[in-house]
């Protein structure tokens, strides 16, 4: 595939051809932003990485059901999926990181205070548009939502962190 041929549109037509490359092209140029959405739904940076691993898996596996859109929102949604069936499974852990709340800035800790805090759709909406950077259509499609809803949680949760942090800062 040559440089002209890099784009994601092009790339994804490729991977459900069943290129292999062209998939762990797209991988390589997501996975960042699909582990940090992952790992934000989760809680925990190992749960999220196994999210992410899962989404990208179960893409390629079922690649066949891509219905148009961009790669990126359509592996959120698969990544936001996985994270509801490991909820299902396994009771809620502490929003906790391996790294040990010593280790990390005191505005770090506050964010995850705050974001811990949003009632679960907003925490997943505000993650999905917010964190992930997936439009609010988008992020409709990935919670089989309706749009007005999500905008409503996104917009609630933004307001709440916000909020959150302004407390903390005064503090």
């Amino acid at each position: 595939m040559g440089r002209a041929d890099n784009s994601d549109v092009n790339l994804t037509a490729a991977a459900l051809a069943g290129d292999s490359a062209a998939f762990e092209t797209l991988v390589r140029r997501h996975q960042a932003g699909v582990r940090a959405l992952a790992r934000r739904l989760a809680g925990t940076a190992s749960d999220g990485d196994d999210i992410a691993q899962a989404a990208f898996l179960t893409a390629w596996r079922r690649r066949s059901t891509w219905r148009g859109g961009s790669f990126r929102g359509w592996v959120c949604a698969i990544a936001y999926r996985e994270f509801l069936h490991l909820r299902r499974a396994v009771a809620p852990a502490e929003l906790t990181d391996e790294t040990g709340a010593e280790d990390q800035p005191a505005e770090r800790l506050d964010l995850r205070r705050a974001f811990a805090a949003l009632e679960e759709n907003e925490r997943a909406a505000v993650a999905l548009c917010l964190g992930a950077g997936l439009s609010h259509s988008e992020a409709a499609l990935a919670m089989n939502q309706p749009l007005g809803t999500v905008k409503s949680w996104v917009t609630r949760g933004r307001v709440k962190l916000q909020s959150a942090l302004a407390a903390y800062a005064k503090a």
